[in-house]
């Protein structure tokens, strides 16, 4: 967050996140026993779509479609999948630095014109789509990475930086959390215990664990193709690049200025999708493009002065809907048609939409006769205050057309979508040095058609191409680029796509099989077994940062409250500090210190002071209140905690260590209250109430630890329980 110009703008953008979630804006997707989830893609699947879910993938490269896709890749190839978690999340580290870039970045603003435009949270969208942003973006996508793995992490964030941290088991046996800053390329070290360390000590002092920006329902790579449908990805871009900033307020537009060639600023990161979706007026073809809400449509055989796409019945309206589907964001969009209409006063209207429920109308037209239409509708539309689908990913055309004549006199005779988008093409199928098995998948292909693949690489200054025409799934083969090796680079920001071996672009569409010449895949269990292999990167992102303060107790670095185990008697430093937390404004990080070093003080009229400022509290001076509440440790506090807690999850990241707090007083008569919402609160939330009822015990808290154990959908909360209960076992056999 190191952009001064934007000061405003990302507190707008904090606040309305934060609105999002107080309110409980969206309602949570959950898993077949009712626990919430987390990282819900959507998997549906239209009648327009012939190929479903087409992945193209290199054994020698992540394949980043989901965040899982790619963390699992990343732990393979590094050979780490069976290594200790250290060994893991250095193999994250290396990578997550290879596929992003920590310059010129910052919010991006999606939406439509006119409308409340949102800044990019998604973390999907932040790595795979625009791959560059400053330190809070950075994070927002390396948190969700590892907790793909199944490990707890979240961003650790003031108001001015933010950073990674994340939770996992150190060499010694101890679960810590680390502290990465994808931002400086560098994380914290405790050169004494030789382990990652954590940006303060103990962990959450003058900052917070957050985890409230990130969306359930997220972004992935998921594509699929319509007969007429082609996709080219590019690795060069030719300035289809949305600058993050409010529109007319562009952050670093030197860095994302184009010229032809250019490989510098975004360019090093920029990939380009070209889609175009061409309406067929084959009779036997054009239905299947359509989508869903399409009615009263037809096709009839070109013939001058006539349409060829039309309504079936005159007197009722026809609708033809086409769908280009993400999974990039889009840039320019260009349509093209050619309409006929055959009275002045039939119905022939185009309208585009972002998502299917909202139209705009971009062109209508009441003369009679043909014309050739051509309709800019993306950045240079919305920059001429036209509708525009500029930022959007799903974007549709609706044809209405309607004559009391001929059905033929009105209607279609040419159809085409062009999209420009953007990508990270560091999270396409790279090419490196030697042998690469590429891996090319589908969920589904529709009867009589083929997928045609094109490859264009580069090898020694030499442009090579490979086609293939694949009729079944899954499809293997190679490129093979010998006696050329990597250079040397530290830093992959500003240098990317330049070695001696390099892919260009790929292409794919859909042709008939009919007639065409099926290639032969390599052997299926020689080139699967590529994908199960090593390779890691030879790139060095070793960048440490001493730690200023070493861990002197492991419960500094936990994650949970109480952090400390200080008692101090009533001074006037006491009463300065309970001052500054009635008086000063919550969000200081002056109120915050005030707070946590209040526990040090367990005295009557700490806890006083503290149970009064809770209720009026923000979500994150209720943070340092209940980690000075867990360290004091008086019953006084329970019930202002439990009224707190009745409204989670509002109030997080600060409620979702209440449970600590109580846990840390230690009366067993709360776990009723603690364990009332679980099925609605998210894996993080849960995760705390299982650390909490492993402390406080009684058969109630063992009825739910044991369902936690086996039915929750995060990993990390399953273990979380899983020990809670073998410690509470433990305590039961020692008394």
């Amino acid at each position: 967050m190191r952009d001064d110009k934007t000061g405003a703008n990302r507190a707008t953008a904090w606040g309305a996140a934060l609105v999002a979630v107080l309110v409980g804006a969206a309602p949570m997707a959950r898993a077949d026993d009712g626990y919430p989830r987390e990282h819900v893609y959507d998997t549906t699947v239209g009648p327009d779509e012939a190929l479903v879910n087409v992945v193209l993938a290199n054994n020698r490269w992540p394949d980043c479609t989901t965040l899982e896709s790619a963390i699992r890749d990343i732990f393979r190839l590094e050979g780490v999948g069976d290594k200790p978690d250290p060994d893991k999340a250095m193999a994250l580290w290396k990578w997550y630095r290879i596929l992003v870039s920590s310059t010129g970045g910052g919010y991006v603003y999606e939406g439509a014109a006119g409308q409340r435009l949102r800044p990019c949270f998604d973390p999907h969208k932040i790595f795979a789509v625009y791959g560059h942003h400053q330190c809070d973006g950075l994070s927002w996508a390396m948190v969700p990475l590892w907790r793909a793995a199944g490990y707890m992490a979240f961003d650790e964030c003031t108001h001015g930086h933010t950073t990674a941290a994340l939770r996992y088991r150190d060499r010694d046996g101890v679960m810590r959390y680390h502290g990465f800053d994808a931002q400086a390329r560098a994380y914290w070290w405790d050169a004494q215990k030789k382990i990652v360390s954590t940006r303060t000590m103990p962990v959450m002092t003058a900052n917070v664990y957050r985890h409230v920006l990130t969306p359930q329902r997220i972004h992935s790579l998921r594509t699929s193709l319509r007969v007429g449908e082609s996709v080219e990805r590019r690795w060069d871009n030719r300035g289809y690049v949305v600058p993050p900033g409010r529109p007319g307020q562009p952050i670093h537009p030197r860095y994302y200025a184009y010229k032809p060639g250019a490989t510098k600023g975004v360019y090093a990161i920029a990939g380009e999708q070209v889609q175009t979706l061409v309406a067929s007026t084959d009779p036997k073809v054009f239905r299947g493009q359509l989508h869903e809400d399409s009615e009263n449509v037809t096709c009839s055989p070109p013939a001058k002065g006539q349409a060829a796409l039309h309504p079936a019945k005159a007197g009722q309206p026809a609708v033809f809907v086409y769908r280009l589907a993400p999974p990039y964001v889009i840039v320019e969009a260009q349509l093209e048609a050619t309409v006929l209409t055959g009275r002045a006063d039939d119905l022939c209207r185009l309208s585009v939409s972002r998502d299917g429920r909202a139209w705009q109308t971009v062109y209508e037209r009441s003369a009679p006769g043909p014309e050739d239409v051509k309709i800019e509708l993306g950045r240079k539309a919305r920059d001429q205050r036209r509708p525009d689908v500029y930022t959007a990913y799903d974007v549709r055309i609706r044809a209405e057309f309607k004559t009391a004549g001929n059905p033929r006199s009105v209607g279609l005779n040419r159809l085409r979508l062009t999209t420009h988008r953007e990508c990270n093409k560091r999270t396409l199928p790279n090419l490196m040095p030697g042998e690469n098995t590429f891996r090319l998948t589908a969920q589904r292909l529709a009867e009589g058609w083929a997928l045609e693949l094109q490859v264009d690489y580069e090898l020694s200054g030499k442009a090579l191409k490979q086609t293939h025409t694949v009729g079944r799934f899954p499809y293997f083969f190679r490129i093979d680029a010998p006696g050329v090796k990597l250079r040397t680079i530290g830093n992959y920001d500003q240098d990317f796509g330049n070695e001696a071996v390099r892919m260009l672009a790929y292409r794919m569409r859909l042709v008939p099989a009919g007639g065409a010449k099926l290639d032969a895949s390599l052997p299926a269990k020689q080139a699967a077994g590529k994908f199960e292999q090593s390779f890691p990167h030879p790139a060095d992102m070793t960048r440490r940062r001493n730690a200023k303060v070493p861990e002197s107790d492991p419960m500094q670095t936990s994650g949970f409250f109480p952090q400390s185990r200080q008692k101090r008697p009533a001074d006037e430093r006491m009463r300065e500090l309970i001052r500054i937390v009635r008086t000063a404004p919550d969000r200081a990080y002056k109120t915050w210190r005030a707070a946590q070093e209040l526990g040090n003080y367990p005295c009557p009229e700490v806890v006083d002071a503290l149970c009064k400022e809770l209720p009026g509290a923000n979500l994150d001076l209720t943070l340092f209140i209940c980690k000075a509440l867990a360290q004091i440790a008086d019953p006084k506090a329970i019930e202002p905690l439990l009224a707190k807690w009745r409204l989670a999850p509002r109030y997080a990241p600060g409620a979702r260590y209440i449970p600590d707090a109580l846990a840390a007083i230690g009366d067993r008569r709360v776990v009723a209250d603690l364990i009332a919402p679980l099925k609605r609160l998210r894996f993080d939330f849960r995760f705390h109430i299982a650390h909490a009822l492993g402390i406080l015990g009684g058969p109630q808290a063992e009825k739910a630890l044991k369902e936690l154990a086996k039915d929750d959908p995060f990993p990390a909360v399953r273990e979380e329980a899983a020990a809670a209960l073998k410690k509470l076992r433990g305590a039961a056999k020692s008394e």
